[in-house]
């Protein structure tokens, strides 16, 4: 059987980039013979190499790569020319250009672009959740797909912070900030859910990245709050993964960090402040999750309690 080059362009943030994974599993699915060629922006390179059933990563550097120059010379080094196929993710035309320019024989996309049309007008059905809509575009060669769950497989570490980690007691991963305000948990309602979560004699492990997260948790600390671990801006990706593993459970607002606890099957507790739940919340029959709408940290601290009675 002939093998077949199949790649996907998601060119934005670790959990959109998590959630494409379902397209992966279903190329490999109904290609098990394909390589699958994953594109992503350079920081975000280990959350698409880990990724199951991807073949090879390519970064695209938003430094190196955004200008006409620096298109046409990730084109001449991309290593995969002429494609089977070509999956793009959003309504980008950079990386529409680019699957024209390596001369994919077929270009799928929900989108219409203005510059440029798809080399087929693919009938897509019209999926809510990304998980669908993104897994679903297999569908434009297959007529049909398969709800899988995400799988990220990371290399295991036992760094310092690991070792540390493994020292405390019910630990549970504590991620309270996004890219977008409105979806991040209040400093009252953190506050106040560590003081259950202590009560209750779990150890949060505060987690983060970038100046939000690290104002977050100084507010906190600000405001009295001290019963915590604090990892922010302290992991990488790979160390992030380890330690969701290590501490078993995870309380997560709608970011990366929700994902990756899906991926690596970790019990999860999703808050939904804002838009987004139809979108990207987890399918429960996939993954060990509970989803809530704005939930008080009383609604919290009870769904989580249930979802790890039923994980026992």
């Amino acid at each position: 059987m002939d093998e077949k080059v199949f790649v996907i362009f998601n060119t934005t943030s670790i959990g959109d980039v998590l959630v494409t994974n379902t397209l992966v599993q279903n190329i490999k699915l109904y290609y098990p013979e394909s390589k699958i060629v994953f594109v992503c922006n350079t920081p975000i390179y280990d959350v698409a190499k880990y990724q199951y059933g991807v073949s090879d990563v390519i970064t695209f550097s938003k430094t190196e790569h955004t200008s006409f120059k620096g298109i046409f010379s990730f084109v001449k080094n991309f290593p995969y020319k002429k494609p089977f196929a070509s999956f793009v993710t959003y309504s980008n035309e950079r990386n529409l250009l680019i699957s024209r320019l390596i001369g994919a024989k077929h270009i799928i996309s929900h989108h219409k672009f203005k510059l440029w049309n798809t080399s087929e007008r693919f009938q897509l059905k019209d999926y809510s959740h990304m998980k669908d809509k993104w897994g679903g575009m297999i569908e434009a060669l297959t007529n049909e797909h398969k709800n899988l769950p995400i799988k990220y497989i990371p290399p295991v570490t036992d760094s310092d912070l690991i070792q540390s980690i493994k020292k405390l007691e019910r630990s549970v991963v504590l991620c309270t900030t996004s890219n977008y305000e409105k979806k991040d948990m209040k400093i009252e309602d953190c506050t106040e859910l560590i003081r259950l979560l202590k009560a209750e004699g779990y150890t949060p492990v505060l987690t983060g990245a970038g100046d939000v997260a690290r104002k977050f948790s100084d507010d906190l600390k600000k405001a009295g709050c001290l019963d915590f671990v604090d990892i922010v801006n302290c992991t990488s990706f790979i160390e992030l993964a380890n330690v969701l593993k290590v501490c078993g459970s995870c309380i997560s607002v709608d970011t990366g960090t929700m994902h990756l606890a899906n991926a690596l099957q970790v019990p999860v507790v999703e808050i939904f402040y804002a838009w987004g739940k139809d979108f990207w919340a987890s399918d429960t029959n996939l993954y060990p999750a509970k989803v809530l709408d704005n939930g008080t940290p009383n609604d919290i601290i009870n769904a989580y309690q249930e979802l790890m009675g039923a994980c026992v």
